[in-house]
């Protein structure tokens, strides 16, 4: 019996096309110990333009409470909507009280700048996924993305560094769209955006919830990408596939070695 023929593939961003390195993020001593944050060159980013700032330690207190506290309100709310990372360090920026009301929004801009401009350049990308994607294309399947990622802008950013975008015909970022995967809508309107029917699009990203039972929610086929062989959640509905590397992609699709 023919496995599914499917007219697109859609992929999540961070550990499925590119890699998040945690150990290229800029470590900072903290209270005597050692810990990975951006939050020491916003701080600098910051000073350098003459803000009057608290002590360090402080700064960096605010930054991690405004973070966990906005990050657990979105995490609850059963619509899964995305919270941008404006609001997020406008809210972070009110609580430096030294910072007058009317230059809240430009060190705003500058702290959440300096933090993305950090956060993408600790990701590496293993320029062999372009080879795959030009595979894909090249087999007339079209190509899209969704990625749960709160400034749109540092991911379009991303992409288009990488080389990733021009194979894209469809990309949806969560600070843009507004909801975040898990949320139907989601899967729905890059298969719209793409034309073709869900049961004809294979999604593929490495995290269960957003990249597995998401897409299951609207009928969607998936590969989970699942390197270390980590167990399925609890009594969750099985993926379509499993894989340990994006190049056995090419096997699901029945691309022929020759495309």
């Amino acid at each position: 019996m023919l496995g599914p023929i499917f007219l697109a593939v859609v992929f999540d961003l961070f550990d499925t096309l590119v890699d998040f390195r945690t150990d290229l993020v800029p470590v900072v001593e903290i209270n005597g110990k050692p810990e990975r944050t951006t939050s020491f060159n916003a701080y600098e980013a910051l000073r350098e333009k003459d803000y009057t700032l608290p002590p360090y330690p402080d700064f960096h207190r605010l930054w991690i409470e405004t973070s966990k506290e906005v990050w657990g309100e979105r995490d609850r709310d059963p619509e899964h909507r995305e919270v941008t990372s404006r609001e997020r360090f406008r809210k972070f920026v009110l609580r430096l009280t030294d910072i007058q009301p009317g230059q809240c929004d430009a060190a705003a801009e500058i702290a959440m700048e300096t933090h993305m401009e950090r956060l993408i350049g600790s990701t590496e990308f293993d320029s062999a996924r372009l080879g795959m994607l030009a595979r894909i294309r090249d087999a007339g399947i079209k190509i899209g993305l969704v990625s749960n990622f709160d400034n749109t802008s540092a991911a379009n950013r991303l992409l288009t560094r990488t080389g990733i975008a021009p194979y894209l015909e469809a990309t949806l970022i969560s600070g843009e769209v507004g909801y975040r995967k898990p949320a139907s809508r989601l899967y729905l309107q890059a298969a719209k955006l793409l034309g073709v029917e869900p049961r004809r699009v294979l999604f593929v990203g490495d995290n269960f919830e957003a990249d597995v039972s998401g897409p299951q929610s609207v009928g969607m086929p998936c590969a989970w990408l699942n390197p270390k062989g980590a167990a399925p959640p609890g009594e969750a509905v099985p993926p379509d596939f499993e894989i340990k590397s994006l190049s056995e992609i090419h096997g699901i699709l029945k691309l022929d070695a020759s495309q």
